[in-house]
């Protein structure tokens, strides 16, 4: 009895090792749709494997990927910092074959990018020539008075790929000058769209003319309707994509397989999600893609350090602040407009109130307190939350001052009331 009683501790006390699963689970930014081609191939030759994707957008995503017995295996993002708080954890798995297969950017020595997109703008040209609108060219047509309420753009804080051309603008103009355009650009918004996907379907219809979006969606919708066209932000960096095998307690057998498909040659543009991918050999021997995106990357520390700060300030500033951004600059555009002769009284008024209405809470200082470095994601963090109700009430006291100064100066000038 003993040496079975022995036995039964040994086995009670052995850890069961867990074997690799015939599931594979995707977590993914991107939609399934546009993964569909991609999963339908690796299901054909894997025709046992049981494949599951998961759609998060990040903040959601990190905190599936935060519980413990979660069983993802596989994360697909554009985006770098959704991978960042995986790698400080150590909670993705090296690549093995499919490392040797690629040569391409790395944000580590865990995570692979597979191609790049670029971005630009999109636009209906039925509703431009309805309302007799230029097509825009660059960020700053957007900020014109001509666009009011006929333009829109996604959520930096759930679209990625916003995130990141709100990024290229922070950093090609600098943090200031930046989020004034970015202020002007909000003046005009009609809205702020929940994701790209809206977007585009919003312009589309007709509901809106023109918004940013990344060349994917571009392309998909150019497809569908012949009056949808789009060009690339002249100049702008291509942004990659990137994926990571994370471990588990229920590893799948098939992940290294899945990835090894992803980058393989002739999956390139198997995708809808990329059937117009950009990849490195076309951005070594393209003259378009010479001419028309800067080969300077983003600075991704840079994103890392802010991303937090960028989303929620966005969110605070522009998104949550809309009615009084449009009433504000709506007001300081008429008085533009007008091109009247001011009295230094009114014209010192009318540059405090533009001033008002295009400076961040956050400034340039600020940004070297380490306390805005590395900013949480999720909006229930006890500091987060003071620092949006902060900025949100700074800014709406900002824009109301804005809109009483540009108030007083019409109503002591006739002609423009």
């Amino acid at each position: 009895m003993l040496h079975i009683f022995i036995l039964l501790l040994l086995l009670v006390a052995t850890p069961v090792i867990a074997q690799p699963t015939q599931n594979l689970v995707i977590l993914t930014t991107f939609s399934e749709t546009g993964l569909r081609p991609i999963l339908d191939a690796f299901k054909e030759k894997h025709p046992q494997s049981e494949v599951q994707v998961i759609q998060r957008r990040e903040a959601s995503g990190l905190r599936l990927l935060s519980q413990k017995k979660h069983d993802i295996d596989i994360i697909i993002s554009s985006s770098p910092t959704f991978f960042q708080p995986l790698i400080k954890t150590q909670k993705l798995l090296p690549f093995g074959k499919a490392k040797a297969r690629q040569n391409q950017q790395q944000l580590s020595e865990d995570i692979i990018s597979f191609g790049h997109t670029g971005f630009g703008l999109l636009w209906n040209q039925h509703y431009l020539a309805k309302n007799n609108l230029p097509i825009p060219t660059n960020w700053s047509d957007l900020a014109q008075p001509d666009y009011f309420h006929h333009i829109s753009i996604s959520s930096p804080y759930r679209s990625n790929t916003t995130h990141l051309m709100i990024e290229s603008i922070l950093q090609e103009y600098g943090w200031e000058n930046g989020w004034r355009l970015l202020y002007q650009m909000g003046g005009n918004l009609a809205s702020v769209e929940t994701n790209a996907f809206a977007l585009s379907e919003a312009i589309s219809r007709g509901l809106i003319g023109v918004g940013p979006v990344i060349d994917s969606y571009a392309r998909h919708y150019k497809e569908q309707f012949s009056y949808i066209d789009f060009s690339y932000q002249p100049k702008s960096p291509l942004l990659p994509n990137y994926v990571a095998i994370v471990k588990n307690n229920y590893q799948s057998r098939f992940a290294e397989d899945f990835v090894n498909l992803l980058l393989a040659q002739e999956c390139d543009n198997q995708t809808a999600t990329y059937e117009h991918l950009i990849h490195p050999k076309q951005i070594k021997h393209d003259d378009f893609i010479e001419k028309t995106f800067n080969r300077k990357s983003l600075d991704y520390h840079v994103i890392q350090q802010r991303s937090g700060l960028v989303k929620h300030l966005f969110e605070q500033t522009i998104s949550n602040q809309l009615p009084k951004l449009n009433q504000a600059w709506q007001l300081l555009h008429s008085i533009e407009k007008a091109s009247l002769k001011l009295t230094e009284k009114q014209q010192q008024d009318f540059t405090l109130a533009k001033q008002l209405a295009s400076t961040s809470p956050v400034n340039i200082d600020d940004m070297q307190d380490k306390v805005y470095h590395e900013l949480s994601l999720f909006r229930d963090n006890p500091q987060v939350h003071n620092y949006r109700q902060q900025w949100r009430i700074k800014m709406a006291m900002q824009l109301e001052q804005a809109i009483a100064l540009s108030q007083t100066i019409i109503n002591g000038n006739p002609a423009l009331q």
